[in-house]
């Protein structure tokens, strides 16, 4: 993650925009495509532009000797030598992260579900009503293209009004505590354990 957070903060713009690009190209070109003409066309481009590249080495250096005959001419040689092979180890570490996460989730659905607390089952509620709203304004392509570009854009605009954005966060958490601490007053909170015991 730690390595993520330069491609964000656009420490490196090429590099940011290198990431960045390719993925909302996709997104917005899958918005309007189906998948299989996406990869499709996207797989021929690719094509393309290694048939170009091997023409320009090849007219650059047979044809009109203007650069070196050397692997360093084309301007494909760094991508030639990039390992794209997947390490047993890693997949390994995927899918066990992967599914700590699914048994967290699934655990944490569990207790929502069957009201081990009543705040945290009424929070859950009202959080799937306003999803029933946003679904009805966006499909999730469209969530997922504002979710990527959120990820690009929101960690500059932070840094560049930090203060004035740490104090606006701090005044809607005293409110929201607040609320929390009247809405706890006035309804018994229950859990498995008060459950378990009656």
């Amino acid at each position: 993650m730690a390595s993520m957070l330069p491609l964000l903060y656009w420490a490196d713009p090429v590099q940011s925009a290198a990431v960045f690009t390719p993925v909302i190209a996709f997104l917005l070109a899958v918005q309007y495509n189906s998948l299989i003409s996406v990869l499709a066309y996207s797989a021929l481009l690719l094509l393309v532009l290694v048939g170009v590249c091997n023409v320009y080495v090849y007219t650059m250096v047979v044809l009109l000797k203007k650069l070196p005959d050397e692997p360093s001419s084309d301007p494909l040689y760094k991508v030639y030598g990039a390992d794209l092979t997947i390490p047993a180890e890693d997949v390994v570490k995927i899918s066990n992260c992967t599914t700590d996460i699914v048994n967290s989730g699934l655990t944490e659905l569990k207790r929502l579900f069957f009201c081990e607390n009543i705040i945290d089952t009424v929070k859950f509620g009202i959080s799937l009503y306003c999803l029933t709203y946003i679904g009805s304004w966006f499909n999730l392509l469209t969530v997922i293209i504002l979710a990527w570009t959120g990820l690009f854009t929101l960690p500059k605009v932070y840094i560049n009004n930090q203060a004035a954005i740490d104090d606006a966060v701090i005044s809607v958490k005293t409110v929201i505590d607040g609320l929390k601490a009247k809405i706890s007053a006035l309804v018994p909170v229950t859990t498995a354990e008060d459950k378990k015991e009656e």
